[in-house]
């Protein structure tokens, strides 16, 4: 962020029930894996007993990098998307943690079903 006007665009997320996914960043960002991203990451945060940064970090790295040998812009990307409705946003992780882990497996659900 360089100014406090772009506050809103970047953080929106956060006070929205359902994202609006902007459809350049997904013509970008979605490809033939997305779907198998999506779902791993699904499976893997559902698992999660706590719901922190670390958790969430950990679990996603597990499922995407380690578990299908994605490059970290690969694995993360159809992630970011589902939860910010953006290819670039805050922190991934810690986005995830400020919105909780019901808001953002529906997130990813939505994405992965769309």
């Amino acid at each position: 962020m360089e100014t406090l006007g772009q506050a809103s665009s970047m953080i929106g997320f956060l006070f929205v029930e359902d994202v609006v996914v902007d459809p350049a960043d997904a013509d970008k960002i979605l490809g033939e894996q997305s779907g198998e991203v999506l779902g791993a990451a699904e499976a893997a945060l559902s698992a999660l007993q706590q719901w922190t940064t670390e958790a969430i970090e950990g679990a996603l790295r597990s499922a995407l990098i380690d578990g299908l040998g994605l490059k970290p812009k690969v694995a993360f990307g159809p992630v970011r998307l589902a939860i910010t409705g953006r290819r670039v946003s805050p922190p991934l992780f810690e986005s995830m943690e400020l919105l909780g882990a019901e808001r953002s497996l529906a997130r990813i659900a939505a994405l992965k079903g769309a």
